[in-house]
């Protein structure tokens, strides 16, 4: 008999459906691992955005009302033009803003917080949240300032953080002054606050009412930047919901992205104890002297879409929603001490 030649074509079309099997194995096998690292990446990355978040919110919460060494023992002066209005209140050291409904907060939202997402509270601390410069003098005066009115310019121990137009407060144990600074002499290391607003070579808004400190806080004092800190969400240039931080008169700076939604309760120590009696909105809050503690839920999503193979519904703020995209989705919630706010 003659010897076969190459393999029948039944023979190929097995070889054929074992390799599509195969291939059809290892294509399952690459596509499920595939699924699989793209949530947990997106769970690590939600979980990482949210450790920064909470760590910027609560380092700022915590200092909320700091002004120096003394806290509420102290005289307080304001020389600013406009001690009342929302960015220059240095007497509140806490103000929320409860979304009521999906267009509107309570209290109103200040002109000065661009584009927030309706629907999504807001918080505004007060207070220094970093270190300041050693006072070490006040020149123009006799013998550095005993008896004088205050007016005189103040020599720091270094001016390299100080710029024109800076809100600044200067205070030792018992005295505090706010005011602008409205030019730095780095030669002499030395400040200047006169009086008078708008147009230059006078500063920016708000300017200072009058350049009477009423205190001496030469040899003792500290200067420090003062501002307010706002939070918010709002979308960022990639359509993105973040987390944003507006520190005083600048342009808000974005925080992290995928914080999808914020919602804030405030703990009131209502007879003076120190200890939070009752956990409330802002619209309900009418002492923000009493607020000791302030609860924080976030809501994070993944960035990508597509990321779970279904939809995921999520319970937030009280409510199970049905979202209508594929996002990865998950609460995160802390509580914070105000700690120039207890007893």
């Amino acid at each position: 008999m003659r010897k076969q030649r190459g393999i029948s074509l039944v023979e190929i079309m097995v070889s054929l459906v074992a390799g599509l099997i195969l291939t059809a194995g290892v294509i399952q096998i690459y596509a499920a691992n595939k699924q699989t690292y793209r949530v947990a990446d997106a769970s690590a990355r939600m979980q990482e955005n949210a450790r920064f978040a909470m760590e910027q919110l609560a380092r700022d919460l915590r200092m909320a009302g700091h002004q120096g060494c003394a806290g509420s023992v102290r005289t307080i002066v304001n020389t600013l033009n406009d001690t009342s209005s929302f960015l220059y209140n240095f007497g509140a050291a806490i103000q929320g803003f409860e979304a009521t409904s999906a267009s509107a907060w309570t209290p109103a939202v200040d002109s000065s917080i661009t584009s927030p997402l309706r629907g999504m509270d807001i918080v505004a601390v007060r207070g220094v949240f970093e270190d300041g410069a050693a006072i070490t003098g006040q020149p123009d005066n006799a013998a550095d300032c005993p008896g004088s009115s205050g007016t005189a310019d103040l020599k720091v121990g270094n001016t390299t953080r100080l710029k024109v137009d800076d809100i600044v407060i200067a205070g030792n144990c018992t005295r505090a002054s706010i005011f602008q600074i409205t030019n730095v002499d780095t030669s002499t290391n030395t400040v200047k606050h006169i009086s008078g607003g708008n147009p230059p070579p006078l500063p920016a808004p708000p300017g200072n009412g009058t350049a009477d400190l009423r205190a001496c806080y030469a040899g003792n004092g500290r200067l420090f930047h003062i501002t307010s800190r706002v939070f918010y969400i709002r979308n960022n240039p990639a359509g993105i919901p973040a987390l944003y931080r507006k520190d005083g008169a600048n342009s808000a700076e974005e925080l992290v992205e995928g914080v999808e939604d914020m919602q804030i309760l405030y703990g009131v120590d209502t007879d003076g104890d120190g200890s939070v009696n009752q956990f409330l909105r802002a619209n309900d809050a009418s002492n923000w002297g009493q607020v000791t503690g302030i609860r924080i839920s976030l809501l994070l999503r993944s960035v990508e879409n597509n990321v779970t193979t279904a939809r995921q519904p999520y319970f937030f703020n009280g409510t199970t929603v049905a979202p209508a995209d594929r996002r990865l989705r998950r609460v995160f919630t802390t509580t914070i001490a105000v700690r120039n706010q207890l007893p």
